[in-house]
């Protein structure tokens, strides 16, 4: 008896608003959705902006940060840097049914590192219902009124990550960079201010730590040098602004901290695989 195989099937898709009033929100949900997967069901990519929280309702699956792959079963969920290389893809032999949704926030990457997302991206819960009534209460505001919407989607979206911190205990916690107050300081900074002159020195200063010290530090929490991560942020945040204004490439190039719009593109293409002119048109679909 030949065995049938399941297709994919998307279920339910919805891509949200965002105007100048969702920015008086910390958490902007853009996109969201409801898939039963086929084996052949496969996401690879190398950035886009945002966090993904993926729940796996039934089957299995599996995630990849980090050049790590991570598991993920039934009732579990997985969150997704999206700014970096990553992946997610079923269990051939149980391909996963997700519930998903792609999350904007400015300190979602310090609270990911908080939790330490890079390591341990998988999720579990005591009651499991309860993050399905989250993205099911998410799903239902397609639609709505934008200004209600945002509100309502910032309440759940911090529900959700509140289930998050409650299903780590407290040493895990604790990275590196929450027992720095310098460092912790200068990310904060650096969140609001991304876009002004920052080198070496003025990091270091900031942090109140040598140089030596500066680098050892970004490594231990980041993975990558101060400046490297710089970077990474902003075009991160360029990523945002492409998809959600209409002003132009060299205008988000100054706006993020680049003072050559040619130096910009090159970076981004770099980093992400396409110029910001390719990438825009790719997201807004």
């Amino acid at each position: 008896m030949i065995r049938s195989v399941q297709k994919t099937k998307i279920l339910k898709s919805y891509y949200y608003s965002v105007d100048d009033l969702s920015r008086l929100f910390n958490y902007r949900v853009v996109r969201a959705g409801h898939i039963l997967t086929g084996p052949e069901y496969h996401i690879s990519r190398e950035s886009v902006p945002g966090h993904e929280f993926i729940f796996c309702l039934n089957g299995a699956g599996y995630v990849r940060v980090d050049n790590q792959t991570h598991r993920v079963a039934p009732r579990e969920l997985a969150w997704l840097p999206v700014q970096w290389p990553h992946a997610h893809f079923p269990d051939v032999e149980t391909p996963w049914e997700i519930f998903w949704m792609r999350v904007n926030g400015p300190n979602l990457d310090k609270l990911m590192a908080l939790l330490s997302v890079q390591t341990m991206p998988v999720f579990r819960f005591a009651k499991p219902e309860l993050v399905i009534d989250k993205f099911e209460a998410v799903f239902s505001r397609a639609g709505a009124q934008p200004l209600q919407n945002y509100a309502t989607c910032e309440v759940l979206v911090a529900s959700l990550l509140e289930k998050l911190l409650e299903s780590r205990n407290a040493d895990t916690v604790e990275p590196h960079f929450t027992l720095h107050k310098g460092l912790s300081r200068l990310i904060g900074q650096i969140h609001n201010h991304y876009n002004d002159d920052w080198d070496i020195d003025r990091l270091a200063d900031y942090c109140h730590v040598s140089k030596s010290h500066l680098f050892r530090l970004f490594h231990a929490t980041f993975g990558q040098s101060p400046l490297g991560w710089l970077r990474s942020y902003r075009i991160a945040q360029a990523k945002r602004l492409l998809i959600e204004t209409n002003e132009t490439v060299s205008s988000i190039s100054f706006r993020v901290g680049y003072d050559d719009p040619l130096h910009f593109s090159r970076d981004f293409k770099k980093r992400v695989g396409v110029s910001p002119k390719i990438f825009r048109e790719q997201e807004n679909w």
